[in-house]
């Protein structure tokens, strides 16, 4: 078996929390023994101070590491300058290799592909759109040309290929072409034809969500900050689950998934909302909205939810992972299962929040 950790969007340096609790969560990564962790981007190479403490922490580390630039590492315009360096990727390549990588574990190929491409007349984040640029898909095609496809294949990108984000925003379309990949039918069509299942990380927009393109996997992940720059390291993910890292088992073409929250133990979801109240849910922060999610109460039988729809979190964002609870619900905790790639997955017993 082959474990590989996703900590993704770090954002070492902005505002409260930021490096001294993430060594502590990187402690806390440390005790699931992966064989290679994978850093999701958003390191935050934009202000100094970030990408030194990172090395040396991945330096000291006694697995393997491997990181994706986000639209937060790349080179920026000198001061003065209207147009970006032409290697936009000088610092982050210098520090952490090749924007694209591959490794073989042995029980599956990891994949690194960039999807950051410099927008130099856009300012500030909007300066990076969300595109796979030719040389890396020059670089994705020769790679697969070398790889046999009787392993699983995991993708790890920054900016998602697939994401319904920025409907549930409401974004105009320069905002959509940073959060989501421009060009990803190309990347698609490369990917189809694997014959072992296919699954791709992404990060960037700090929350969890499960999409199927046909027989692709593709998995949104929270982050490691929350948004820490806002409310320190207690701070929530955008879809209001708590900070954390996505953990993939892989054992021949069986690839298991799950959501580790920082600093808690077996934290799968909780109940939102008064008891008794018409309006109460359930906040799975990673079942997936494809799987049927069943609830069962103390004697009992299990009875399946309706599927979830988009929640309000707040008054511009909605979630995609919010079961709503019979009308009828009183107490204060309930039994769940659901599935996960065809899995069982019996999520033990939620509380309220």
């Amino acid at each position: 078996m082959s474990r590989i950790v996703f900590a993704t969007d770090l954002h070492l340096t902005e505002g409260q929390g930021g490096l001294a609790p993430f060594t502590t969560d990187f402690q806390e990564i440390s005790t699931l023994s992966p064989d290679l962790l994978v850093m999701g981007g958003d390191i935050c190479l934009w202000e100094t101070g970030a990408g030194d403490p990172l090395q040396q922490l991945l330096g000291e580390a006694s697995f393997a590491t491997v990181c994706v630039m986000g639209n937060h590492d790349t080179d920026r315009a000198p001061a003065g300058r209207e147009s970006p360096a032409p290697d936009f990727d000088r610092d982050f390549s210098t520090r952490f290799g090749s924007r694209n990588r591959h490794v073989d574990l042995g029980d599956a190929h990891v994949v690194v592909l960039n999807t950051c491409r410099m927008d130099p007349e856009q300012q500030g984040w909007r300066n990076v759109r969300a595109e796979v640029g030719t040389d890396d898909l020059a670089w994705l095609d020769a790679t697969l040309a070398g790889l046999t496809d009787d392993r699983p294949l995991l993708m790890f990108v920054h900016i998602p290929l697939a994401t319904t984000y920025p409907e549930r925003r409401s974004a105009d379309q320069v905002t959509t072409d940073v959060w989501r990949v421009t060009n990803a039918d190309a990347v698609f069509e490369r990917l189809h034809t694997w014959a072992s299942p296919v699954i791709v990380c992404q990060g960037h927009l700090h929350e969890n969500e499960h999409l199927h393109v046909e027989d692709l996997h593709l998995i949104s992940v929270g982050s490691v900050c929350g948004r820490w720059w806002q409310q320190g390291d207690a701070s929530r993910c955008t879809d209001n689950s708590p900070r954390g890292w996505l953990v993939l088992d892989v054992a021949e073409s069986d690839v298991q998934l799950d959501y580790h929250a920082a600093h808690a133990a077996h934290w799968h979801g909780e109940i939102v909302g008064q008891s008794g109240d018409a309006d109460q849910q359930l906040n799975l922060f990673f079942a997936d909205p494809a799987q049927i999610v069943e609830i069962r109460l103390p004697g009992s039988t299990w009875q399946a939810l309706p599927p979830p729809s988009p929640i309000a979190v707040d008054d511009t964002f909605f979630s995609v992972h919010h079961w709503a609870l019979p009308a009828s619900f009183i107490g204060d905790s309930v039994e769940v299962r659901t599935s996960m790639r065809g899995r069982l997955w019996d999520m033990g017993v939620i509380h309220r929040a």
